[in-house]
């Protein structure tokens, strides 16, 4: 009885047929010893809706006190409370792509947001205002706090830093990456981190005057676009990571890139990046359980997640989208949140909801090709073994999964059938299909989706084959 190959990392590949399974909503991780399989394929954890305003698409946050929020969304900052409760309706802010923000360490702190149609100061109880500061250039194209200063980068290779814990600027506080663009300033593990189109360059904090930093290190891989980098954010595992300028997603040890990207993934970037959607590709992190997530997004296209307690990779789809509706991920009020991309939602990250807002969340997964082809295989019974009895009155009382399955590699799937995967209480449900006929010469693959709301683990299926020759 041949084993079906459950992916472990999605991996779509060029062609279906070429592709090794997929992850679609859902993740692999490690079972505990004793279980029924060594691994397991769990559900993404959903989108719990914790409000929402009138204003549509997140493009950042910024944490202003343990139990207050700006919420900058499109031509608009609000403020809301740890209540989830809108405590502020601040006033416009120009633009409409994502921000980045800062905070220095003044009483009460300076708040500073960098968008795509120039520098602002933001403030916590009336709209945003032009940068104070006429020594600061015009058109940074990023913002970061470092050891209470604000640093801004340029596209022209300079970066700027204000005095310590105020907006004033000296003209002279400057440092230029001869020949770099630099597209973005992070702050991580006491570095400030200066990416560029060709190289990052690192600064420590040397006291000097009137620029305070000191180069440190180069790393020799640029970045992608302003905000393909995440892992500097507070409450995550403390990873840094982002889209290299070679379409390569990078891991940092020490000062040394590592690749961690698959071919899938690298692909995707390349292709998002040939079609203009540089300024649109967005990193993010979360942590769910002992899981962190890394993901990047290329907006209305595709969304990948890469996992660095298991090193694998998988792929989020909303409803009825391309891509994960999840925007600009925080850390706040001992919750990961996200805004949506499309409408005034905010979300809690949770794996206690198997929705996404109001949509479902559709829990996919395609195997990989059943080995022992091209000779032609009668399939006269597949068995699944999946978590049972996870139905809940509250919400859904007979779950079931929908199973398709093509006998041609994944070039082409029959109409699923759906197969119970029982009630509350009901453990002796176990999904089968029988009489799936006779594969042809690229071999038989299986796809399982779930949309019910409820709880799903899948720890792998076998078939139980009769081997005919096969003279298609």
């Amino acid at each position: 009885m041949p084993d079906i190959p459950f992916p472990i990392s999605s991996a779509p590949g060029l062609r279906p047929q070429e592709g090794g399974g997929r992850l679609i909503n859902a993740f692999m991780e490690k079972a505990p010893v004793g279980a029924a399989g060594d691994t397991l394929i769990r559900r993404s954890p959903g989108l719990e809706q914790k409000m929402s305003v009138i204003y549509p698409h997140t493009r950042g946050f910024l944490p202003i006190s343990i139990s207050e929020a700006l919420w900058i969304l499109d031509e608009r900052v609000v403020k809301f409370n740890q209540g989830f409760v809108l405590t502020g309706d601040l006033g416009p802010l120009s633009g409409t792509e994502p921000v980045t923000v800062a905070r220095n360490n003044a009483v009460p702190s300076d708040l500073v947001a960098v968008t795509d149609t120039g520098c602002f100061v933001l403030h916590t109880s009336g709209p945003p205002t032009a940068y104070p500061d006429g020594d600061l250039p015009g058109s940074p194209t990023s913002v970061c706090d470092f050891q209470g200063f604000f640093v801004w980068s340029y596209g022209d290779g300079k970066i700027f830093a204000s005095d310590l814990n105020t907006t004033a600027v000296n003209a002279a506080s400057v440092n230029v990456e001869q020949g770099l663009f630099v597209r973005r300033v992070v702050k991580y593990a006491d570095r400030l981190y200066a990416f560029g189109d060709k190289w990052t360059a690192v600064y420590n904090d040397a006291g000097t005057q009137p620029f305070p930093f000191a180069r440190e290190a180069v790393i020799p891989k640029g970045i992608i676009g302003t905000h393909a980098v995440a892992g500097w954010e507070p409450g995550w595992a403390n990873q840094l990571i982002w889209v290299g300028d070679d379409f390569i997603v990078y891991q940092l040890n020490g000062y040394t890139p590592q690749p961690i990207s698959t071919d899938s993934v690298s692909r995707a970037i390349r292709s998002a990046i040939l079609h203009g959607s540089r300024n649109l590709i967005e990193a993010y992190v979360y942590m769910y359980e002992g899981n962190a997530f890394w993901g990047i997004t290329a907006r209305d296209q595709w969304t990948w997640e890469y996992n660095l307690t298991s090193g694998a990779w998988n792929e989020r789809m909303s409803y009825a989208r391309a891509d994960w509706r999840g925007s600009k991920t925080v850390r706040m009020f001992d919750s990961w949140l996200a805004g949506d991309a499309t409408t005034g939602a905010l979300f809690n990250i949770s794996g206690n909801v198997f929705v996404e807002g109001s949509d479902e969340l559709i829990w996919q997964v395609e195997s990989g090709v059943v080995q022992g082809f091209p000779r032609g295989m009668v399939i006269p019974r597949s068995s699944f073994l999946m978590t049972a009895g996870v139905g809940d009155f509250d919400s859904e009382v007979d779950p079931k999964v929908e199973i398709s399955w093509s006998l041609d590699g994944g070039y082409s799937y029959g109409e699923p059938v759906l197969r119970r995967l029982g009630g509350p209480g009901l453990t002796k449900s176990h999904p089968y299909i029988l009489n799936t006929g006779l594969s042809r010469g690229q071999g038989v693959r299986y796809k399982l989706r779930v949309s019910d709301p409820v709880h799903v683990g899948l720890f792998g299926g076998i078939i139980e084959p009769e081997q005919r020759a096969y003279s298609g």
